[in-house]
């Protein structure tokens, strides 16, 4: 008999999925259309400053959107592996 709560662990990982898919949500969609910034209005290193920012802003959106897919995708195989 297993020394931790099967029902416990269940009802955790299913919260913890529920509230992942809000955040993949918009994550995803963040990602697919990152937040663009106009440089039209700026010149040489102010200018280079946003295009730098526009593009770390990019990849930190696709890595957020990388761990919670990560994370569902775990949660859903321990969830599997409970047999829900």
């Amino acid at each position: 008999m297993p020394s931790w709560d099967p029902g416990a662990l269940r009802a955790a990982l299913e919260r913890q999925q529920n509230e992942l898919a809000p955040i993949a949500r918009v994550l995803a969609a963040a990602a697919a259309h990152p937040p663009a910034f106009s440089s039209d209005d700026w010149r040489g290193e102010a200018a280079e400053s946003c295009r730098r920012l526009q593009d770390e802003l990019r990849l930190a959106l696709l890595a957020g959107d990388k761990a919670v897919a990560a994370a569902a995708r775990d949660t859903r195989n321990a969830l599997a592996e409970l047999g829900v």
